[in-house]
């Protein structure tokens, strides 16, 4: 089986968990809810879509603001159909929300804060708490939240993460024979059924010896570490998962095609993607227009196929990046433009309140808005970054106070 640009085979995955999740089980966490996080690297620049603006305090692309429903304004251009055809199908289910203050124009600190609403790596970001909460509810997901982009932040959580990569490593990483081609290679790999029993019993024992005395966060780590070590053995029981090809899954469309057979046959609850783009366009401001068409024809290929699965409105889709670009162009050449410290986020499925949230000035200055709905108020504050992560926790009925404290959540969308 190989893993296509658009035709990852669904029915290879269909059954992914069969060995690993109990029909019991199964059957206890009916109906369960989904997130998956897509995550734009670079910074894109929300006036070629999300916050449009007019007026000489911005340099802006050709387009129109178009009017779709639940009071969407959105810029769309002949040269981005994509954008409207997205907004024509989701606008009813989707937020968007501006204005997000961020207070950093550096990459790193910034991705951090829009993931995780701390300002610490060593925190876990809303789609590890949330599958966190999930295992709480469903012990026998095998993978509760898989990382297809390369960006996630597990923290203490860790043990609950799958780094699958770019190329389906995760064949490989349950069966190393399957990373040779040669078949002498790979049998020298292969572990016969004493050999498999003396390594588990052996690992057993180890962790069983380290875990006495230990209390707090290392005991935590230990029983963490513990309990991956039997979601791993059920993964590699899983036949139709040893099944599969080693293939690609480079672009935002294959990861989500990825993800979603994972979700929907009760191996994870969460996912992580990112659009596999290069949005930092300190030049060459045009780029923002190529990729700006190319996220939303996979964001829309994302949307029909949770909606074609039955999926969609018991998953929530968040597209973020860690901020947004100056109102400005630069001097270069090939003008572009730099990082600005406010950003904005796109939200649907899952029982999104849609509409227009937040706002900025029209020289995309941050304004205060208010908490409960996300309008423009004098007495209102900054929509932060630890606000938003709140409220989004809280939409997914994820408690926020123990990562994130003192905050007061945005609802806006999520009331």
């Amino acid at each position: 089986m190989t893993l296509s640009r658009r035709s990852f085979s669904f029915a290879a995955a269909a059954g992914l968990a069969a060995a690993a999740v109990p029909r019991a089980s199964r059957a206890a966490a009916a109906e369960p809810r989904f997130l998956l996080v897509v995550f734009v690297r670079g910074a894109w620049d929300v006036t070629w879509c999300l916050d449009p603006k007019r007026g000489p305090r911005c340099d802006v692309p050709a387009g129109d603001i178009t009017s779709f429903a639940a009071g969407h304004k959105i810029l769309t251009h002949a040269d981005r159909p994509a954008i409207r055809t997205f907004f024509d199908a989701h606008a009813a289910r989707a937020a968007v929300i501006n204005g997000i203050w961020i207070g950093s124009v550096a990459h790193t600190s910034a991705r951090i804060r829009i993931l995780t609403g701390t300002r610490s790596a060593r925190n876990p970001d809303v789609a590890a708490l949330f599958a966190a909460d999930a295992v709480k509810k469903n012990p026998a997901l095998a993978l509760p939240y898989v990382d297809l982009g390369g960006g996630a932040y597990a923290g203490p959580h860790a043990s609950l993460l799958g780094r699958v990569g770019t190329t389906n490593q995760l064949v490989t990483l349950l069966d190393r024979a399957r990373a040779f081609k040669d078949p002498a290679q790979r049998r020298s790999f292969d572990l016969d059924a004493g050999e498999q029993d003396a390594l588990a019993a052996y690992v057993a024992r180890r962790t069983e010896a380290m875990r006495r005395g230990a209390v707090g966060p290392t005991a935590d780590r230990l029983d963490g570490f513990r309990a991956s070590l039997d979601r791993a053995a059920a993964l590699r029981g899983n036949a139709e998962l040893r099944a599969m090809s080693v293939g690609r899954a480079t672009s935002l469309a294959q990861q989500g095609e990825l993800a979603i057979a994972l979700l929907r046959s009760g191996v994870a609850a969460a996912a992580f993607l990112d659009s596999r783009l290069d949005w930092d366009t300190h030049d060459a401001i045009a780029d923002q227009g190529v990729h700006h068409e190319r996220l939303f024809t996979d964001l829309t290929a994302i949307a029909a196929r949770l909606e074609q699965t039955g999926m969609l409105e018991r998953t929530t889709v968040a597209v973020l990046s860690e901020f947004t670009r100056t109102p400005r162009l630069n001097k270069q050449p090939d003008p572009g433009k730099d990082h600005w410290p406010l950003t904005s986020a796109l939200v649907f499925g899952g029982g999104v309140g849609p509409g227009r949230f937040g706002t900025t000035d029209d020289g995309l200055g941050a304004v205060r808005v208010r908490m409960d709905d996300g309008t423009a108020s004098d007495s209102g504050r900054l929509l932060q970054f630890d606000n938003f992560a709140a409220g989004l926790l809280g939409h997914l009925g994820v408690p926020h106070s123990p990562w994130i404290p003192n905050v007061e959540p945005f609802r806006g969308p999520f009331a």
